[in-house]
């Protein structure tokens, strides 16, 4: 019965202020995952932050930690052959990210572009591969950067049998 009491008061608050309770919990665990505790922890610990949206976020540091946490869970979920769940994971890193993310976190953005896209590729979602690798083309500093999402973009179009428009683009 005390489980339901604290289940009502939770759901009694606003949408924001839940999303801020969810981000707290988040962080709060955090602490235990970085330590290298299971995977089950930093899962829960992402879990939590990514139920308290980006908007809570604001600061600089806090969302690049964020996104850095979602690298390293969907990662892991990658190397569980969960591609489902890693690519979301990639999302919502990528939805921490700060509106410069590419000139601020260069490093960071490309990795999660370049994850989210594998994953994209690997679960048949054509479109966010493509909307991927359209910003990585975009904001890529040099061809050796661009090679994943291209690689990948590539194989799905001579998937499709779209072989002239995978030579199209390659060039």
């Amino acid at each position: 019965s005390h489980d339901r009491v604290q289940e009502s008061a939770f759901n009694m608050l606003n949408s924001q202020d839940r999303r801020a309770k969810h981000s707290g919990y988040g962080f709060a665990l955090c602490i235990h995952a970085m330590n290298g505790c299971d995977d089950s922890m930093l899962f829960t610990a992402v879990d939590q932050i990514n139920r308290g949206d980006p908007t809570v976020i604001l600061d600089h540091e806090h969302s690049s930690l964020v996104a850095r946490l979602n690298l390293q869970a969907g990662k892991k979920a990658m190397g569980m052959s969960d591609y489902v769940s890693a690519l979301s994971l990639f999302e919502h890193g990528i939805s921490f990210l700060q509106e410069s993310h590419w000139q601020q976190n260069y490093d960071l953005s490309l990795e999660l572009f370049n994850c989210s896209t594998k994953c994209a590729y690997a679960v048949g979602d054509h479109e966010k591969l493509k909307c991927r690798t359209d910003e990585v083309l975009s904001f890529g500093r040099v061809f050796e950067d661009k090679l994943i999402v291209l690689y990948y973009f590539v194989s799905a179009l001579c998937d499709a049998s779209l072989l002239n428009e995978a030579i199209a683009k390659e060039s």
